[in-house]
């Protein structure tokens, strides 16, 4: 008789493939099954907190995804978008004016939808695919969001009216003297685009004495801080001096030529659309144009979209890179870290200056990290770690900066979790920072596969969760001092396709009366007891479970509504969903084979309902029992142990099961077993 005991499980599920592999470090702290429940980066595991009801999505028959918008830490959106609009939603609930969900127009379709790729400066939300003119979505109050073309121009207008004229003599040696204005704006320092320039007649410069010169006049541009002024030398306008007036004198300013007008660029001109964006070192990037995958573009250094060049080059310029490969691989996404990382479908890319500056002057460096390539779900950042979907869709991987090899590497996630991706892609992806450290994976089956992550700690455990339809969308924003997942799940509700957008509920509880383990689910406190529940409608026809009061109670929607047997205050309604936990099959050194029985087992929780379920190697399935604490508070959640007694014949694989099928909070810190094993003469251990 031996007692073997598994204190953590941040290994998570494992493939099938590994229950053999006892030998891995990592078969003392993974799973058999984890299913609706997530590993926790301390290394216990928790049911998952349910999916409270946001609303329902405007039209239910088409594709709809939900993307994050944030401000700041206290201004935070879930951002509807449908076929051909988009709708928000703010702290769990739809944003309404007059009656009616406020909604801004768009030209994006259904099928366009999870192709579109965005980034985000304040208040302006930048979004591109490649069938479409790159747009700014932009916010001025809850009430208020602008899509509007971006316009790839200086935001400041260039002067008007420029005139010259020149006071001296014109009788011989003359020459014409051209020149053109430009705009300072005032709090950004941008420059304007040049001015229509002006031809005017002069003496030589070698003929010009000192009392001739030449006066520039122009029109006043609203913003303008001050004008710089150039003259033509061989069709270049090199700079000849800044004036805070709309006047300037020339008196044979020998024009500076390294420091030139400069010249207007359009890189998205006859429909050469870009298809990703972000920001690095205060420039704003595109990558991927329709007619040039593997070229990228930025702004100049501290604006948005002026792509103005100067000949010779400034480093504030512009910038247009374009990556060289055996083939072509379209850029899909662009990440900045200390270097710009861009990855395409083929390979993993460093891009900066060698000096660490992102300039045009010297252009950037462009080397291949590796050569996995990317899909197109829009990667995350955790820490300093970038968590990408690999080009195929089903493999999940982290890229970082390793000292040792000045380079960025990584290692592949899902490797010992591969049942979980196998004939399937992630569709969507998203990550919550805190409480839990968990990149939420949506699947082309419609369920959702996460990874607990803390590279440091050297966390990496996957969970599958699944629901009473197909998560379509997912997306993830700070709400107070948590980041609270958002999905899109595409339910059947009374023999009609629903697409509802849920909320998940904090898990945070600390009493069972306040738990939230439900689905598609709505809670209440009423001031006095009531026994009948209206407003259901969402859930017509649906089984549903009830947390009234800490007591658990099933039912059916009829008419929007269900009836309790007892009158409650506290009430939470939804469809019901169960946790799952199976540990791996409990194996010494060299006990493979051998028949081996649980005698007795021990479950240590933490802030938990005492009553679960233990399930047997023969499948019967045996609740435990309540103490009379909790038999006399329905509230009562308990830190400690729990005895359990599997009974079962002598099997080869032995393994211990626990579900939680009730609306109720379950977290396991640890599991022991004490086992016998039949037809042994020596104790076993396990590492």
């Amino acid at each position: 008789m031996t007692r073997l005991t598994q204190k953590t499980f941040t290994g998570g599920e494992l493939s099938p493939s590994l229950y053999a592999r006892n030998d891995l470090a990592k078969y003392s702290n993974g799973l058999k099954k984890l299913t609706n429940g997530f590993v926790r980066a301390e290394g216990c595991v928790s049911n998952r907190a349910g999916l409270e009801l946001v609303c329902e999505v405007k039209d239910s028959s088409k594709a709809t995804r939900i993307i994050p918008f944030s401000f700041n830490t206290e201004q935070t959106y879930i951002i509807e978008l449908g076929n051909q609009y988009a709708r928000y939603i703010k702290d769990g609930g739809q944003i309404v004016n007059n009656g009616s969900p406020v909604e801004t127009v768009t030209p994006y379709t259904s099928s366009d939808l999870f192709m579109l790729k965005f980034a985000q400066n304040a208040d302006v939300l930048t979004i591109c695919n490649k069938n479409y003119a790159a747009r700014e979505l932009s916010r001025t109050s809850h009430y208020n969001w602008t899509l509007s073309t971006i316009v790839t121009a200086p935001q400041i207008s260039a002067p008007t009216g420029l005139a010259a004229v020149w006071t001296g003599s014109v009788q011989s040696k003359t020459r014409n003297y051209s020149y053109v204005v430009t705009a300072v704006k005032a709090d950004t320092y941008e420059e304007s685009e040049s001015s229509t320039a002006v031809t005017t007649k002069g003496h030589l410069e070698s003929a010009w004495t000192t009392s001739e010169y030449m006066t520039l006049t122009w029109n006043a541009v609203t913003g303008a801080t001050e004008y710089n002024i150039y003259r033509s030398v061989n069709g270049i306008y090199g700079f000849i001096g800044t004036s805070t007036e709309t006047t300037f004198t020339d008196d044979k300013i020998e024009p500076d030529m390294s420091s030139t007008a400069p010249i207007s660029k359009d890189p998205f001109e006859n429909s050469n659309y870009p298809s990703c964006v972000n920001y690095f070192q205060q420039r704003k990037l595109f990558g991927c144009l329709k007619d040039a995958p593997q070229t990228l573009v930025t702004s100049q250094t501290g604006t948005d979209n002026n792509f103005n060049v100067s000949r010779p080059l400034n480093a504030s310029d512009s910038i247009s890179i374009k990556l060289s490969e055996r083939e072509v691989n379209e850029i899909r996404h662009m990440i900045g870290l200390n270097d710009l990382i861009v990855l395409t479908s083929g390979a993993e890319w460093k891009l900066n200056g060698s000096d660490g500056t992102f300039s045009a002057a010297s252009p950037p460096l462009c080397v291949p990290q590796s050569y996995y390539g990317s899909s197109h779900v829009q990667p995350v950042v955790s820490g300093n770690m970038i968590l990408f979907v690999q080009s195929g869709g089903s493999v999940v991987r982290d890229l970082g900066y390793e000292y040792v090899s000045d380079s960025y590497n990584g290692d592949e996630l899902t490797i010992f979790a591969t049942h979980l991706f196998e004939n399937k892609q992630v569709v969507d992806m998203a990550y919550s920072k805190e409480p839990y450290r968990i990149l939420w994976c949506v699947m082309s089956d419609g369920t959702v596969n996460a990874l607990t992550y803390n590279k440091k700690q050297e966390v990496a455990g996957w969970h599958q969760h699944t629901t009473d339809g197909q998560f379509e969308s997912v997306a993830v924003i700070r709400e107070g001092f948590e980041d609270v997942p958002y999905f899109v799940v595409k339910r059947t509700i009374n023999g009609s396709t629903k697409r509802f957008i849920e909320r998940m509920h904090t898990r945070f509880c600390d009493n069972a009366k306040d738990g939230f383990f439900v689905d598609c689910g709505l809670t209440n406190e009423f001031s006095t007891a009531v026994q009948i529940l209206s407003g259901l409608n969402h859930l017509e026809g649906k089984n549903v479970v009830i947390l009234a009061d800490g007591g658990v109670y099933r039912s059916k929607v009829e008419s929007g509504q269900v009836v309790l047997d007892h009158a409650a205050k506290k009430i939470t309604v939804g469809l019901p969903y169960t946790f799952e936990l199976e540990t791996l099959n409990i194996e010494g050194e060299n006990t493979h084979g051998l028949k081996k029985i649980v005698v007795e087992a021990n479950i240590k929780v933490e802030k938990s309902r005492e009553d679960f379920t233990i399930i047997g190697v023969d499948g019967k399935e045996e609740e435990t029992l309540r103490s009379i604490n909790s038999v006399n508070d329905a509230g009562y959640i308990v830190t400690g142990d729990i005895p359990i007694y599997p009974g079962a014949n002598y099997v080869k694989d032995v393994s211990i099961k626990v579900k939680q099928p009730n609306p109720l909070p379950l977290t396991i810190t640890s599991i022991s077993a004490v086992v016998n094993i039949e037809d042994e003469a020596t104790d076993v251990q396990i590492d």
